[in-house]
């Protein structure tokens, strides 16, 4: 199967027409119809459905895709026929039928993930340290003693469900730089 130099997708705006797009060499085996891409548009990026693939465009002024969005296709060839005979059917534009395919994830671009935050260790914390905040705020030494027993980040929120203890003690800490949040895009 040859791999396409170009696509035609529809935007998820009501511009109520097709527009075609090249495709980039690093993308080129990947994407398909029904496939999610992020495109430029006028002078943003916007969020768009590969309809068809196409060797050759008469279109002019063809910019490339941006990304894909998600692992593969989203919509198959049989969906996207529903799509047009809805339109046509209904008579309302196919951007509003593909709307109504999509669930609200997909249409975000948030397909299958989400951020999370995943604490470890600010710096090397000294048994002295842990005593003298133990006086202070015990909830606090209490959590800065089970991050410094962790070997490799783990999920904040499951680390305070296992301790019994808020969001906000970990905030304390991660002020004073005894500890670390960083927020990771994982799998839904």
């Amino acid at each position: 199967m040859m791999t396409p130099g170009y696509v035609r997708v529809i935007i998820d705006r009501a511009i109520h027409r097709e527009l075609d797009y090249s495709v980039p060499e690093s993308l080129a085996g990947r994407v398909t119809v029904g496939t999610r891409v992020r495109v430029p548009f006028r002078e943003k990026s916007g969020l768009a459905t590969v309809v068809a693939t196409l060797d050759e465009s008469n279109a002019q002024g063809i910019r490339p895709i941006e990304a894909i969005v998600g692992d593969g296709p989203i919509l198959s060839e049989q969906l996207l026929e529903l799509a047009r005979w809805i339109g046509a059917y209904y008579c309302c534009p196919i951007e509003t039928v593909m709307r109504s395919l999509l669930p609200q994830v997909i249409r975000r671009a948030e397909v299958g993930w989400k951020k999370q935050l995943f604490v470890q260790p600010g710096r090397k914390i000294d048994k002295n340290e842990v005593e003298k905040l133990r006086k202070r705020a015990p909830r606090q030494a209490e959590l800065l003693e089970a991050i410094s027993r962790l070997e490799t980040p783990m999920r904040a929120a499951d680390l305070l469900r296992r301790i019994s203890l808020d969001n906000q003690t970990l905030r304390a800490l991660v002020k004073r730089g005894l500890a670390e949040l960083r927020e990771e895009a994982v799998l839904r």
